[in-house]
């Protein structure tokens, strides 16, 4: 096993089972054979279902296959609203087993639901950010279309949660971050979810020949109680800019050519025939 766990998952949101968390591997040089997890313990406070299937019976068995296209999730179905930065834990007992290996039994692999385990893998469901297009030495608002967190925040408001704020972790490398009434957000720089909300950031490129771009938010969340509650993921907003009066060469001479003409130096002639008569 090179990878066991823990799977940290949101409430009610599908949480796939990656090669991050579950991978197995043989000796093979070429990983050629198949590898199944049998189900020996289900989860108690969820259920393992196939990504997308509408109606499914728990599942038994699955393989690495489907482990590494994130087929396979966990679907959360315990109430964490008593403690939801703490959560709760659960596990899923699984025997590991190929062809000519002895199998690996009892491999548990731990699982963790709590309000503050937004992730890479199912930020899909929660928080989402779509690239600005902007044209070279051009502006653009970061809009809430840019770095939309209300899918979060209506799955939070049931434990109190009803702001977000935003630290810059990575300033952009080609232009800057202007907020109104004249600041720069550099990195360390906060935003509060209203700035988004409200078209007070604009992204503004230096004018430089550069084609892309990209500024990067941590995620914080405040409480009804004041209580500031740190999350372990990365907001990354990417920026296409268009080039502006980049036209093509044009090669004026139509048939070019070179001419060189090859010269022997009457020093290094010289220089043998004193070196003959020696």
């Amino acid at each position: 096993m090179t990878s066991q766990g823990p799977l940290d998952v949101f409430p009610g949101v599908d949480q796939p089972i990656t090669s991050s968390v579950l991978r197995a591997v043989t000796d093979d040089v070429v990983q050629s054979r198949t590898i199944i997890y049998t189900v020996v313990s289900g989860p108690k406070r969820g259920q393992l279902r196939v990504r997308d299937a509408r109606e499914a019976p728990d599942l038994t068995s699955f393989t690495q296959h489907e482990v590494d296209e994130a087929t396979i999730v966990y679907r959360p179905l315990a109430n964490v609203t008593g403690s939801p930065w703490r959560g709760i834990t659960d596990s899923i007992v699984l025997e590991v087993s190929t062809a000519y290996a002895t199998s690996l039994r009892n491999v548990t692999l731990p699982v963790n639901v709590s309000y503050a385990h937004l992730n890479v893998d199912n930020a899909y469901a929660l928080i989402t950010s779509l690239p600005l297009r902007i044209d070279e030495g051009g502006a653009a608002l970061v809009t809430r279309d840019n770095v939309n967190a209300r899918p979060l925040l209506r799955r939070l408001a049931v434990v109190g949660v009803s702001v977000i704020a935003y630290t810059v972790i990575d300033a952009p490398q080609h232009g800057r971050l202007a907020v109104a009434g004249g600041n720069n957000a550099t990195s360390g720089y906060r935003l509060s979810h209203r700035d988004i909300q409200g078209d007070v950031i604009m992204y503004v490129h230096d004018g430089s020949d550069t084609t892309d771009d990209y500024f990067r938010f941590a995620v914080e969340l405040q409480t009804a109680g004041n209580e500031v509650v740190g999350i372990d993921h990365v907001i990354l907003v990417n920026v296409t800019i268009q080039p502006i009066n980049d036209e093509p060469f044009d090669l004026q001479t139509q048939s070019p050519e070179l001419n060189v003409l090859q010269v022997v130096s009457t020093h290094i002639f010289m220089l043998l025939q004193v070196r003959k008569f020696l």
